[in-house]
């Protein structure tokens, strides 16, 4: 059996849909697979073990003859069956021009009429997108998990990567204190935490706790991570915005004591790593649908009466497109007091 499964959506969905394809795999322990990605989650599928190939579209850099040419290779690997994971208009296209006979998409994707299998919803209520994918899985002959993680492999050169970045940008005693990793960047500017909260709580962590501090981001979001570092100017806070993959992010993080985060990519990975606690700081998306997964993580929320509104613009708080460092209310009441002392109850309060 030949089978394409299409998840095209961010880091965060992508690693969430990872139970999906082991359950897949188990349920077609012969097949091959193809994982089509886009580039920005590519390395969530690399090494993934339930996947035989990764076909990456880098979106930003495709042309109509780039996608000619994808077209092409997908029809050129004759594939038995398809599976949407995912069910927006562009995935539904993909899996039409793949040519494969057998094409599964959930019944209420916009384009649904152009695969020929539709998976009923029931009516199912919203669960988290774990158990929604599993479900999605399933109806594919997919096997049940009993117990589901996200699966994001790495490698000794990501171990080896986090060992030296940490080794070269603070003291050699570092191992005896504690790190702190921190995430103000996210996709939408509605999920993000203030600077100025960042800032605050890297003050109070430093001054209390002499910790260690790791800003965490992906390209492009550097002047989040410049504003934090030019406020502290303070040699206990390095970053790494911009200067990983997903995988050596991963192998940083698993250096870390605590990780504050918004909703994001890099949440989804903190919470996939058991030793290393989780602060997930949630506004205009709803945990129980996509919150962090695993043991080791505290969720925080406001109690604005319009969240969870998913709204990548807020009606209520309007943030000029010039402004990159605003962020929307229910953001902005979860004060840096509660992040602090969470984390100095779960240290004793002790420094």
């Amino acid at each position: 059996m030949n089978i394409l499964i299409i998840k095209l959506s961010s880091i965060g969905d992508c690693l969430l849909a990872t139970p999906a394809i082991e359950s897949i795999r188990k349920g077609y322990p012969d097949s091959f697979i193809t994982w089509l990605i886009e580039d920005k989650a590519r390395d969530i599928a690399l090494l993934n073990p339930n996947v035989d190939e990764v076909v990456v579209i880098d979106k930003k850099k495709f042309k109509i003859k780039n996608y000619l040419s994808l077209i092409k290779k997908l029809r050129s690997r004759r594939y038995d069956l398809s599976i949407d994971l995912q069910g927006v208009d562009r995935t539904s296209i993909f899996a039409f021009l793949s040519g494969a006979p057998v094409r599964y998409v959930e019944e209420y994707a916009n384009l649904g009429f152009l695969s020929n299998k539709k998976i009923a919803r029931e009516g199912r209520p919203l669960e988290h997108a774990v158990k929604f994918y599993l479900f999605l899985a399933s109806n594919v002959g997919g096997k049940k998990i009993e117990e589901p993680e996200p699966t994001l492999v790495t490698s000794a050169e990501d171990k080896k990567f986090a060992s030296d970045f940490l080794e070269n940008n603070f003291a050699k005693s570092v191992k005896k204190e504690i790190f702190i990793g921190i995430n103000p960047t996210g996709a939408w500017k509605t999920k993000r935490w203030p600077i100025k909260h960042f800032i605050e709580i890297s003050k109070r962590l430093i001054n209390y706790f002499n910790a260690n501090i790791v800003i965490f981001g992906g390209k492009g979001e550097d002047y989040l991570a410049d504003e934090i570092l030019n406020a502290l100017n303070s040699p206990k806070v390095v970053s790494a915005v911009g200067k990983t993959t997903l995988k050596q992010a991963k192998e940083l993080l698993a250096e870390m004591d605590y990780f504050v985060t918004p909703d994001s990519g890099l949440m989804h990975i903190a919470s996939s790593i058991s030793r290393l606690k989780t602060i997930a700081l949630f506004g205009p998306t709803d945990p129980e649908l996509t919150g962090p997964v695993g043991k080791n993580f505290t969720v925080l929320r406001d109690n604005l009466i319009c969240i969870p509104c998913f709204k990548k613009e807020c009606p209520l708080n309007k943030i000029e497109n010039n402004n990159l460092t605003e962020c929307v209310l229910c953001m902005k009441r979860i004060t840096p007091d509660i992040v602090f002392e969470i984390i100095k109850q779960d240290l004793g309060g002790n420094k």
